[in-house]
């Protein structure tokens, strides 16, 4: 995965297992497609993005100049999504921004991993989530 200081970093598996690990569930509705259907929990693994980005370079809270940063997550296939430097340290949805490596358990499959990311805070889940996250760019503003 690329890094997020002022120049490209490789963030290898063993350099993601040694930051803070946490555990999110999230209850998910699926439909039968007769109009019924069933909620289970899934229990997602991994770490918090901010916890990534702190890692990789971009600065906390204090870093005045990360304020205006955007941050794109970008799968192999090309998807990408974007945050802003606020949502994820100055707001309750980057408590919940995870790079997941684990699902219920268990390593992801080949269609979700080794690495993905979600926003388990977002009212629909699909537009920020990322299958087979290979990247992380960082974009500071250059303005004032």
């Amino acid at each position: 995965m690329q890094g997020a200081g002022p120049t490209a970093q490789a963030l290898t598996a063993t350099d993601l297992m040694a930051l803070p690990a946490m555990s999110l569930t999230q209850r998910q509705s699926v439909s039968s497609g007769q109009g019924s259907g069933t909620e289970r929990s899934v229990t997602f693994s991994g770490h918090l993005l901010r916890d990534v980005l702190l890692n990789t370079g971009l600065g906390g809270p204090t870093d005045r100049g990360a304020r205006a940063a955007t941050i794109e997550l970008v799968a192999f296939d090309g998807y990408r999504t974007i945050f802003s430097w606020g949502e994820l340290f100055n707001t309750a949805v980057g408590d919940q921004v995870l790079v997941i490596t684990q699902q219920d358990g268990r390593p992801l499959d080949a269609i979700a991993g080794p690495v993905a990311l979600r926003s388990l805070a977002d009212l629909r889940p699909g537009p920020r989530h990322v299958r087979n996250l290979c990247g992380v760019i960082v974009r500071r503003s250059t303005g004032g």
